[in-house]
């Protein structure tokens, strides 16, 4: 079976890039040629997450497994919503969000990210996960890595 054609293209969960972003595995699992639209998956461990942040881009997660809580605003107030197998969450550009894996086991979701996202998983990618807490020097280079790639980190929720 030939798995890509003119009209469909197969994208093999074998040929999957996977790393590490932080305490998340994150893997490149296709794109749509001719558009900034990238699917990944991200495997959040229990107590993961992102600190609130906001970018131009717009994001659509998928929760696969496991419960996810979005923290966002509404009407400047902050609100935690969780997120369980099923749900999809859309993300509009400019949202102030976040989001942490409040179960016991692996949460995991897919998401539909532009290019300059993928940018910043590539750029901070790590071939192991973080062996603990993050180090000042680990935060240090997210945090650069953000600014450079349209991330603005929030304070704390």
């Amino acid at each position: 079976m030939n798995s890509s054609n003119s009209s469909a293209k197969v994208h093999p969960a074998a040929s999957a890039r996977t790393f590490w972003v932080m305490g998340d595995q994150v893997s490149k699992r296709g794109k749509l040629d001719g558009t900034e639209f990238n699917i990944v998956d991200v495997m959040i461990p229990p107590g993961s997450g992102t600190p609130p942040h906001t970018h131009a881009s717009p994001e659509i997660f998928r929760i696969l497994q496991g419960t996810v809580r979005i923290w966002s605003l509404s009407d400047g107030k902050p609100v935690e919503t969780d997120a369980v197998a099923g749900d999809v969450v859309t993300i509009p550009a400019h949202a102030p969000h976040a989001y942490r894996n409040v179960s016991p086991l692996p949460a995991l979701m897919m998401s539909v990210v532009d290019d300059q996202m993928v940018g910043f998983f590539e750029a901070a990618a790590s071939d192991e996960p973080l062996a603990g807490p993050p180090t000042p020097e680990a935060i240090g280079r997210i945090v650069a890595l953000t600014a450079t790639h349209g991330i603005n980190v929030l304070q704390a929720a």
